[in-house]
Protein backbone atom coordinates (compact mmCIF):
# COMPACT_ATOMS: atom_id res chain seq x y z
CA UNK A 1 0.00 0.00 0.00
CA UNK A 2 2.85 2.36 0.80
CA UNK A 3 4.30 1.67 -2.61
CA UNK A 4 1.01 2.52 -4.35
CA UNK A 5 0.63 5.65 -2.25
CA UNK A 6 4.12 6.74 -3.23
CA UNK A 7 3.37 6.17 -6.94
CA UNK A 8 0.09 8.10 -6.59
CA UNK A 9 1.92 11.07 -5.07
CA UNK A 10 4.45 11.03 -7.91
CA UNK A 11 1.66 10.98 -10.49
CA UNK A 12 -0.17 13.83 -8.78
CA UNK A 13 2.98 15.93 -8.77
CA UNK A 14 3.57 15.29 -12.46
CA UNK A 15 0.06 16.02 -13.72
CA UNK A 16 0.03 19.80 -13.08
CA UNK A 17 3.38 20.22 -14.80
CA UNK A 18 2.40 18.30 -17.93
CA UNK A 19 -1.22 19.40 -17.93
CA UNK A 20 -0.91 23.16 -17.80
CA UNK A 21 0.96 24.32 -20.86
CA UNK A 22 1.55 28.05 -20.69
CA UNK A 23 0.03 30.61 -23.03
CA UNK A 24 3.24 31.00 -25.02
CA UNK A 25 3.41 27.26 -25.72
CA UNK A 26 -0.28 27.14 -26.63
CA UNK A 27 0.05 30.12 -29.00
CA UNK A 28 3.13 28.65 -30.66
CA UNK A 29 1.46 25.26 -31.06
CA UNK A 30 -1.61 26.76 -32.74
CA UNK A 31 0.63 28.97 -34.90
CA UNK A 32 -1.35 32.20 -34.45
CA UNK A 33 -1.86 34.89 -31.82
CA UNK A 34 -5.17 36.76 -31.70
CA UNK A 35 -4.66 40.42 -30.91
CA UNK A 36 -7.52 42.70 -29.85
CA UNK A 37 -7.05 46.21 -31.23
CA UNK A 38 -8.65 49.56 -30.55
CA UNK A 39 -11.25 50.44 -33.17
CA UNK A 40 -10.35 53.53 -35.21
CA UNK A 41 -7.81 55.17 -32.89
CA UNK A 42 -5.11 56.91 -34.96
CA UNK A 43 -2.20 56.46 -34.97
CA UNK A 44 -2.31 53.30 -32.84
CA UNK A 45 -4.87 51.41 -34.91
CA UNK A 46 -6.69 52.42 -38.08
CA UNK A 47 -7.72 51.08 -41.45
CA UNK A 48 -6.27 52.38 -44.71
CA UNK A 49 -7.25 50.93 -48.09
CA UNK A 50 -8.70 47.85 -46.42
CA UNK A 51 -5.55 47.18 -44.38
CA UNK A 52 -5.21 47.70 -40.65
CA UNK A 53 -2.15 49.78 -39.73
CA UNK A 54 -0.85 51.68 -36.72
CA UNK A 55 1.73 51.73 -33.97
CA UNK A 56 0.01 48.96 -32.00
CA UNK A 57 -0.37 46.97 -35.21
CA UNK A 58 3.36 47.16 -35.92
CA UNK A 59 4.16 46.08 -32.37
CA UNK A 60 1.75 43.15 -32.70
CA UNK A 61 3.47 42.00 -35.90
CA UNK A 62 6.86 42.24 -34.19
CA UNK A 63 5.62 40.29 -31.18
CA UNK A 64 4.19 37.59 -33.44
CA UNK A 65 7.44 37.39 -35.44
CA UNK A 66 9.45 36.80 -32.28
CA UNK A 67 7.05 34.05 -31.22
CA UNK A 68 7.26 32.55 -34.70
CA UNK A 69 3.50 32.71 -35.32
CA UNK A 70 1.01 34.55 -37.50
CA UNK A 71 -1.16 37.33 -36.11
CA UNK A 72 -4.93 37.68 -36.32
CA UNK A 73 -6.57 40.99 -35.45
CA UNK A 74 -9.98 41.59 -33.96
CA UNK A 75 -11.57 44.78 -32.63
CA UNK A 76 -14.66 44.69 -30.40
CA UNK A 77 -17.48 47.05 -31.33
CA UNK A 78 -17.13 49.01 -28.10
CA UNK A 79 -14.12 49.52 -25.87
CA UNK A 80 -15.78 48.12 -22.77
CA UNK A 81 -15.88 44.75 -24.56
CA UNK A 82 -12.09 44.50 -24.70
CA UNK A 83 -11.58 42.74 -21.36
CA UNK A 84 -14.67 40.48 -21.57
CA UNK A 85 -13.53 39.40 -25.04
CA UNK A 86 -10.09 38.50 -23.65
CA UNK A 87 -11.50 36.66 -20.64
CA UNK A 88 -13.87 34.69 -22.87
CA UNK A 89 -10.85 33.36 -24.77
CA UNK A 90 -11.68 35.16 -28.01
CA UNK A 91 -8.36 37.01 -27.95
CA UNK A 92 -4.93 36.22 -26.53
CA UNK A 93 -3.78 39.75 -25.78
CA UNK A 94 -5.12 43.30 -25.77
CA UNK A 95 -2.85 45.69 -27.66
CA UNK A 96 -5.29 48.57 -27.83
CA UNK A 97 -3.77 51.70 -26.25
CA UNK A 98 -5.29 50.51 -22.99
CA UNK A 99 -4.62 52.58 -19.87
CA UNK A 100 -3.36 50.65 -16.85
CA UNK A 101 -5.76 51.09 -13.93
CA UNK A 102 -6.10 49.29 -10.61
CA UNK A 103 -9.72 48.49 -11.44
CA UNK A 104 -8.80 46.77 -14.70
CA UNK A 105 -5.89 45.13 -12.89
CA UNK A 106 -8.39 43.10 -10.87
CA UNK A 107 -9.44 41.35 -14.08
CA UNK A 108 -6.31 41.18 -16.24
CA UNK A 109 -2.53 41.21 -15.93
CA UNK A 110 -0.87 44.33 -17.37
CA UNK A 111 2.57 44.47 -18.89
CA UNK A 112 5.05 47.20 -18.13
CA UNK A 113 3.97 50.52 -19.69
CA UNK A 114 4.99 51.26 -23.26
CA UNK A 115 3.49 54.75 -23.76
CA UNK A 116 2.77 57.72 -21.48
CA UNK A 117 -0.19 60.03 -22.13
CA UNK A 118 -2.30 62.75 -20.54
CA UNK A 119 -5.95 63.69 -20.78
CA UNK A 120 -6.50 66.28 -23.53
CA UNK A 121 -9.38 67.86 -25.42
CA UNK A 122 -10.67 69.30 -28.68
CA UNK A 123 -13.01 72.26 -28.22
CA UNK A 124 -14.92 74.68 -30.44
CA UNK A 125 -13.05 77.99 -30.52
CA UNK A 126 -16.23 79.97 -29.98
CA UNK A 127 -16.57 78.19 -26.62
CA UNK A 128 -12.95 78.00 -25.48
CA UNK A 129 -12.08 80.35 -22.56
CA UNK A 130 -9.40 82.98 -23.15
CA UNK A 131 -5.94 81.53 -22.49
CA UNK A 132 -7.23 77.95 -22.26
CA UNK A 133 -4.50 75.35 -22.78
CA UNK A 134 -5.52 72.29 -20.78
CA UNK A 135 -8.36 69.84 -20.26
CA UNK A 136 -9.41 71.42 -16.95
CA UNK A 137 -10.11 74.73 -18.70
CA UNK A 138 -13.28 73.05 -20.02
CA UNK A 139 -14.69 73.44 -16.50
CA UNK A 140 -15.02 77.19 -17.16
CA UNK A 141 -17.50 76.65 -20.02
CA UNK A 142 -21.12 77.08 -18.98
CA UNK A 143 -23.57 74.54 -20.38
CA UNK A 144 -20.79 72.45 -21.92
CA UNK A 145 -21.80 69.51 -24.12
CA UNK A 146 -18.97 66.97 -23.93
CA UNK A 147 -18.31 63.99 -26.20
CA UNK A 148 -16.48 60.89 -24.94
CA UNK A 149 -15.74 57.40 -26.16
CA UNK A 150 -17.88 55.05 -24.10
CA UNK A 151 -16.30 52.45 -21.84
CA UNK A 152 -12.99 54.32 -21.50
CA UNK A 153 -11.04 56.02 -18.75
CA UNK A 154 -11.88 59.30 -20.53
CA UNK A 155 -15.55 58.72 -19.85
CA UNK A 156 -14.98 57.72 -16.21
CA UNK A 157 -12.75 60.76 -15.63
CA UNK A 158 -15.24 63.12 -17.28
CA UNK A 159 -18.12 61.81 -15.16
CA UNK A 160 -16.21 62.83 -12.04
CA UNK A 161 -15.95 66.42 -13.28
CA UNK A 162 -19.04 67.20 -15.36
CA UNK A 163 -22.80 66.74 -14.89
CA UNK A 164 -24.15 63.47 -16.27
CA UNK A 165 -26.49 65.23 -18.68
CA UNK A 166 -23.53 67.14 -20.17
CA UNK A 167 -21.81 63.95 -21.40
CA UNK A 168 -22.61 62.23 -24.67
CA UNK A 169 -21.12 58.83 -25.49
CA UNK A 170 -19.79 57.71 -28.89
CA UNK A 171 -18.56 54.31 -30.11
CA UNK A 172 -15.13 55.63 -31.18
CA UNK A 173 -12.91 58.58 -30.37
CA UNK A 174 -13.01 59.64 -34.01
CA UNK A 175 -16.81 59.75 -33.85
CA UNK A 176 -16.59 62.03 -30.81
CA UNK A 177 -14.20 64.33 -32.68
CA UNK A 178 -16.54 64.38 -35.68
CA UNK A 179 -19.34 65.41 -33.32
CA UNK A 180 -17.35 68.53 -32.41
CA UNK A 181 -16.96 69.38 -36.10
CA UNK A 182 -20.69 68.92 -36.69
CA UNK A 183 -21.61 70.99 -33.65
CA UNK A 184 -23.33 68.13 -31.83
CA UNK A 185 -21.05 68.77 -28.84
CA UNK A 186 -18.88 71.69 -27.78
CA UNK A 187 -15.83 69.58 -26.94
CA UNK A 188 -14.52 66.05 -26.74
CA UNK A 189 -11.89 64.49 -24.50
CA UNK A 190 -9.30 61.82 -25.31
CA UNK A 191 -5.70 60.91 -24.64
CA UNK A 192 -3.10 63.41 -25.81
CA UNK A 193 -1.73 61.31 -28.72
CA UNK A 194 -5.12 61.21 -30.41
CA UNK A 195 -5.74 64.94 -29.90
CA UNK A 196 -2.25 65.79 -31.18
CA UNK A 197 -2.61 63.68 -34.30
CA UNK A 198 -6.17 64.86 -34.98
CA UNK A 199 -5.02 68.50 -34.84
CA UNK A 200 -2.10 67.82 -37.18
CA UNK A 201 -4.23 65.93 -39.72
CA UNK A 202 -7.26 68.24 -39.72
CA UNK A 203 -5.66 71.61 -40.40
CA UNK A 204 -8.78 72.65 -42.31
CA UNK A 205 -10.58 72.89 -38.96
CA UNK A 206 -7.90 74.95 -37.21
CA UNK A 207 -9.96 78.15 -37.20
CA UNK A 208 -12.96 76.33 -35.78
CA UNK A 209 -11.49 73.84 -33.28
CA UNK A 210 -8.70 74.21 -30.72
CA UNK A 211 -6.58 71.47 -29.14
CA UNK A 212 -5.95 71.64 -25.39
CA UNK A 213 -2.78 69.59 -24.89
CA UNK A 214 -1.08 70.92 -21.76
CA UNK A 215 -0.49 67.86 -19.52
CA UNK A 216 -2.89 67.49 -16.59
CA UNK A 217 -2.56 63.77 -15.79
CA UNK A 218 -0.02 60.98 -16.21
CA UNK A 219 -1.42 57.74 -17.57
CA UNK A 220 0.25 54.75 -19.18
CA UNK A 221 -0.69 52.39 -21.98
CA UNK A 222 0.12 48.71 -21.49
CA UNK A 223 -0.70 45.32 -22.99
CA UNK A 224 -3.18 43.10 -21.16
CA UNK A 225 -3.40 39.30 -20.90
CA UNK A 226 -5.41 36.85 -18.83
CA UNK A 227 -4.25 36.38 -15.26
CA UNK A 228 -2.51 33.25 -14.04
CA UNK A 229 0.47 32.91 -16.38
CA UNK A 230 3.56 34.60 -14.87
CA UNK A 231 5.82 33.18 -17.60
CA UNK A 232 3.83 34.89 -20.36
CA UNK A 233 3.72 38.12 -18.34
CA UNK A 234 7.47 38.04 -17.65
CA UNK A 235 8.21 37.50 -21.33
CA UNK A 236 5.81 40.31 -22.29
CA UNK A 237 7.57 42.66 -19.87
CA UNK A 238 10.88 41.70 -21.45
CA UNK A 239 9.40 42.47 -24.88
CA UNK A 240 8.26 45.93 -23.70
CA UNK A 241 11.63 46.67 -22.07
CA UNK A 242 13.46 45.66 -25.23
CA UNK A 243 11.40 47.78 -27.66
CA UNK A 244 11.83 50.76 -25.32
CA UNK A 245 15.60 50.40 -24.97
CA UNK A 246 16.63 49.21 -28.45
CA UNK A 247 15.01 52.14 -30.28
CA UNK A 248 12.09 50.26 -31.82
CA UNK A 249 9.43 52.23 -29.94
CA UNK A 250 11.24 55.52 -30.49
CA UNK A 251 11.43 54.88 -34.23
CA UNK A 252 7.74 53.98 -34.47
CA UNK A 253 6.80 57.07 -32.46
CA UNK A 254 8.89 59.19 -34.83
CA UNK A 255 7.26 57.62 -37.89
CA UNK A 256 3.66 57.90 -36.66
CA UNK A 257 3.82 61.25 -34.84
CA UNK A 258 6.43 63.23 -36.80
CA UNK A 259 6.87 61.86 -40.32
CA UNK A 260 3.18 60.87 -40.50
CA UNK A 261 3.44 59.34 -43.98
CA UNK A 262 0.42 57.19 -43.08
CA UNK A 263 -1.85 60.24 -43.42
CA UNK A 264 -1.11 60.67 -47.12
CA UNK A 265 -0.92 64.40 -46.43
CA UNK A 266 2.41 64.95 -44.73
CA UNK A 267 5.00 62.76 -46.41
CA UNK A 268 8.47 61.73 -45.30
CA UNK A 269 11.35 64.11 -45.85
CA UNK A 270 13.91 61.62 -47.09
CA UNK A 271 14.22 57.85 -47.12
CA UNK A 272 12.72 55.56 -44.52
CA UNK A 273 14.97 55.19 -41.50
CA UNK A 274 16.15 51.92 -40.03
CA UNK A 275 16.25 51.51 -36.28
CA UNK A 276 20.04 51.89 -36.28
CA UNK A 277 19.87 55.09 -38.35
CA UNK A 278 17.20 56.49 -36.08
CA UNK A 279 19.33 55.80 -33.00
CA UNK A 280 22.34 57.40 -34.70
CA UNK A 281 20.34 60.53 -35.54
CA UNK A 282 18.95 60.72 -32.01
CA UNK A 283 22.45 60.31 -30.58
CA UNK A 284 23.75 63.15 -32.75
CA UNK A 285 20.76 65.35 -31.93
CA UNK A 286 21.27 64.81 -28.20
CA UNK A 287 24.98 65.66 -28.56
CA UNK A 288 24.14 68.85 -30.45
CA UNK A 289 21.52 69.81 -27.85
CA UNK A 290 24.06 69.27 -25.07
CA UNK A 291 26.64 71.45 -26.82
CA UNK A 292 24.10 74.23 -27.41
CA UNK A 293 23.04 74.06 -23.77
CA UNK A 294 26.64 74.44 -22.64
CA UNK A 295 27.18 77.35 -25.04
CA UNK A 296 24.14 79.17 -23.66
CA UNK A 297 25.33 78.56 -20.11
CA UNK A 298 28.61 80.32 -20.86
CA UNK A 299 27.17 83.19 -22.90
CA UNK A 300 27.38 86.54 -21.11
CA UNK A 301 29.97 85.41 -18.61
CA UNK A 302 32.75 87.27 -20.37
CA UNK A 303 36.30 86.03 -20.81
CA UNK A 304 37.78 83.72 -18.23
CA UNK A 305 41.32 84.87 -18.96
CA UNK A 306 43.18 86.76 -16.26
Amino acid sequence: MKRYAFILIIVMLMVPVSGQAGEIQRIQEQGVITVSLNRDYPPFSMEKAGTVIGLDVDLAHLLADILGVKVRFIHPDTYDQQIPTLLAGNSDIIMAAMTRTVERGLQVSFSNPYFEVSQAALVSRDKVPVGAKAYFDLLDIDGLRLGVKTGTTHEAFARQLFPTDAIRGYPTTTAAADAVVKGEVDAMVADSPFVQVWRNTHVQHYKKIAALLAPVTREFYAFAIRQGDPDFLNWLNLFVDQIRTDGTLGLLTYEYFEQMAWTGEKMDSGEKLTRAQFLKNRFIAEKQAMIEQRRKAFQGRGDNYE
